[in-house]
């Protein structure tokens, strides 16, 4: 039986520490046909995507210039011919093999395969394995030879790699799938003017839209120590709401937003959290102006009245910034309401605020 060496081990040992760093789909391929060759020698490798049933195939090289891409059209005519290709597509094989376990030398130089494809690039051995996927698409990781066959001792290798790089892909599947969603999501977010930034559980940003890094830029004066991390006036402020929620001694206070305000506009930064996930979205409003409000039919008095209501004023306090009675505010409020057709000072508001993000 095969045994490996504490210098195998090393090689193994490497090559798992660089496989389960974070890579999505697109970076999976060309970073395992790099690194196996560290573990088991060999002249070309290939990460293969194969269709039996379509006779279709892709796929990818090291080196990138060892096999003709033109060629595969000849793989494909011949692609049934291959044991490996006709064993996995019966059985899905948990083992990697090798064509001379079903072939020998004499009856692989007797295929078409060999003669019209593998003969081109001096193949004359090949150990694969296979990825668990779902029927007919096989996806194969194969290492080619031209001189001498594998050995068990590069089998027992592959073999303890797999489980391994089967892991390794499904993480790539999951980062992928989690690309796309937060893309999306932050496709949406741009269309309603958000600004969007995910933060991960240790605080450092994994994705932030083109127009959250715009208002970062206009906001904050402090600049961010990396491109995955906050200016630090904005980290301050999360790590203080969040130490909020994480004092169970005593109710915490409703999250507000963070308001900034620069050269007459203003941002307003709300946090939404979840286990292992932090969600910042970043609205720009301009500020209110009474003016804004007197081409729907309010008095400049009664453009002033809502102007302070959607800041938050009481009637009595409207009524001191005034110079007017509670009575008249009061009264002013009425005839809002009326002319806006809302039942509430609260609606009100809500409706100057959805004048201000239509543009005005």
């Amino acid at each position: 039986m095969a045994r490996l060496t504490q210098r195998d081990l090393q090689a193994l040992m490497e090559c798992l520490r660089e496989t389960y760093a974070i890579r999505d789909l697109d970076a999976f391929a060309p970073h395992v046909i790099a690194a196996l060759p560290k573990v088991v020698p060999a002249d070309i490798t290939a990460y293969n995507e194969v269709n039996p049933r379509r006779q279709r195939a892709s796929w990818l090289w090291d080196p990138s210039d060892a096999v003709d891409p033109m060629t595969v059209t000849i793989f494909e005519r011949h692609m049934h011919e291959h044991p490996l290709i006709t064993r996995y597509s019966r059985i899905r094989d948990d083992q990697a093999l090798k064509i001379s376990d079903f072939l020998t030398r004499s009856q692989f130089h007797r295929l078409g395969l060999y003669h019209e494809f593998y003969r081109r690039f001096d193949v004359e051995h090949q150990m694969a394995f296979a990825l668990p996927t779902a029927p007919p698409l096989i996806i194969g990781i194969a290492l080619n030879r031209g001189r001498r066959d594998f050995t068990e001792r590069d089998r027992l290798c592959l073999n303890l790699l797999r489980p391994h790089l089967i892991q390794a892909y499904r993480n790539a599947e999951a980062v992928t799938q989690l690309q796309q969603e937060l893309a999306a999501f932050g496709q949406v977010m741009e269309a309603l003017e958000l600004g969007v930034i995910v933060l991960g559980r240790d605080g450092r940003v994994r994705l932030m839209t083109p127009r959250a890094r715009q208002r970062l830029g206009d906001y904050f004066a402090s600049p961010a120590r990396g491109a995955d991390r906050l200016p630090e006036d904005l980290r301050c402020w999360v790590r203080q709401q969040e130490a909020l929620l994480a004092d169970r001694s005593d109710m915490p206070p409703p999250r507000r937003a963070l308001v900034v305000e620069r050269d007459g506009k203003r941002l307003l930064v709300r946090l939404l959290t979840e286990p292992g996930r932090s969600l910042l979205l970043l609205e720009e409003q301009r500020p209110l102006r009474p003016t804004l409000f007197e081409p729907f039919g309010l008095t400049r008095r009664e453009a002033e009245v809502l102007f302070w209501v959607t800041e938050g004023k009481t009637d009595w306090e409207i009524g001191v910034i005034l110079g007017v009675s509670v009575r008249t505010v009061q009264k002013h409020v009425e005839h809002i309401l009326s002319k806006l057709g809302t039942e509430t000072r609260t609606a009100a508001a809500a409706w100057a605020q959805q004048l201000v993000w239509q543009g005005g």
